[in-house]
């Protein structure tokens, strides 16, 4: 062989090796505001969601104050729970530069709409699923009803068209056997040390928790829904639940479009609230949770049948101030969590982290936020064909904010 033919080869394994570093991506970033932020005295505005449909377009919803109702024949207290409270949503078409104005997704006169949350199924199918309150304001979050709306029409401006909606009403097993449990380990030390709350304390409420397990009206309603559904790999969508009469979260599970559910063993364990499920490669599916632990973390449970039946809630070392958090398997192969990355409220300061072993380290970390004593939760994320991820969260109450940049930018790290 020539020397030059030689010289060539290795200049062409260099390229090879060298070639991708050169053509990595830039770091980017870009934030904006859905909507203009009402005065804080004004409409309250909370808990996005954000999905990026097939055609490209981005959209979100979130809950907000409607025109007001007559009162006092509708509850005015608590804006949050207003009986004019309803679901919102905006569209930024693919390409466009700004989000549509703000349109009703779906409101039921005379209660307050809450929690939305977004996903698109392996059929293209959009699904809004939010709460409705039934009995505001003696009864708020716990008396609670779980409905859902399915769109095959959502590529035009404005709302989508439902083809379908339903009410959605939980009937769990086995919530009285996580509390015998959990009162039963109090006989094992380890066991009451994972709990993360004072043991009298704890004592006290699962006695009010077996005294309540035992009405149905409990056990049925009540259901919360928060981060995104997961459409597991083969297709079935698993929506992450809690519930506020128990603070147990559970799964229901649909692989028919809505036609009938099932519903997942509980989490064995309590004070945890609106998981967000990631699945892996080989199946195995993880829940990150919002919880009241002491101990301040995240915690997570695996589940390596699918989303049925969940281990024992483990700390994480994710710092918490017990608000929302959600993850996301990124196109890299990459888990990232966006989380608010502080021990105690104000909920001042939003984080996205990426790790590349499943979350049992974190290789990058980026503040999204970091303003002393403002607020910042319940974040959302997405991801983009083209690699691009997006984040929604609400912004003092006021507004939803929306941020999108690449992994590049994550990994750049702040100074």
């Amino acid at each position: 062989m020539h020397a030059h033919s030689t010289g060539r080869i290795v200049v062409a394994i260099a390229c090879l090796v060298i070639c991708p570093a050169m053509f990595a991506a830039e770091p980017s970033y870009h934030a904006e505001d859905i909507f203009p932020a009402f005065d804080p005295r004004g409409v309250h505005v909370h808990a996005s969601a954000i999905v990026v449909c097939p055609n490209g377009d981005l959209r979100a919803v979130w809950y907000a104050n409607g025109d007001e109702l007559p009162s006092p024949q509708f509850y005015t207290a608590d804006r949050d729970k207003h009986d004019n409270v309803r679901i919102m949503g905006s569209r930024k078409a693919k390409g466009g530069d700004a989000w549509e104005e703000p349109f009703v997704m779906n409101d039921t006169f005379g209660t307050s709409d809450n929690n939305p949350t977004l996903a698109i199924d392996q059929a293209g199918r959009l699904w809004l699923f939010h709460t409705t309150m039934l009995a505001a304001p003696d009864w708020t979050w716990g008396g609670s009803v779980l409905q859902y709306l399915i769109s095959t029409d959502y590529d035009e401006p404005g709302a989508p068209v439902w083809r379908k909606t339903s009410l959605l009403l939980p009937r769990p097993l086995g919530l009285d056997r996580v509390i015998q449990d959990l009162e039963d380990g109090f006989n094992n030390p380890d066991d009451a040390e994972r709990s993360g709350a004072p043991s009298e304390r704890l004592r006290q409420y699962l006695s009010a928790l077996k005294a309540r397990v035992g009405e149905t009206r409990f056990q049925r309603i009540g259901w919360m829904p928060r981060a995104h559904p997961l459409i597991r790999s083969d297709g079935t969508l698993i929506l992450p639940l809690s519930n506020e009469n128990f603070n147990i979260p559970m799964m229901a599970l649909t692989s028919d479009g809505g036609q009938t559910w099932t519903f997942s063993n509980p989490v064995p364990g309590i004070g945890m609230l609106q998981p967000s499920l990631v699945e892996f490669p080989d199946g195995e599916i993880h829940a990150y949770f919002r919880n009241s632990d002491r101990r301040h973390r995240i915690k997570r449970s695996v589940s390596t049948d699918g989303g049925l039946t969940w281990s024992t809630p483990e700390l994480t070392d994710r710092l918490h101030p017990g608000g929302g958090v959600e993850v996301l398997l990124l196109k890299s192969g990459n888990l990232a969590l966006v989380y608010n990355n502080k021990e105690s409220s104000p909920r001042d300061k939003l984080a996205i982290a990426l790790s590349t072993d499943r979350g049992q380290t974190w290789q990058w970390e980026r503040q999204l936020e970091d303003t002393p004593n403002a607020r910042f939760d319940y974040p959302s994320i997405a991801q983009a064909d083209d690699g691009t991820i997006h984040v929604s969260y609400s912004w003092e109450l006021r507004t939803i904010k929306h941020a999108e940049f690449n992994e590049e930018w994550i990994q750049q790290q702040a100074e």
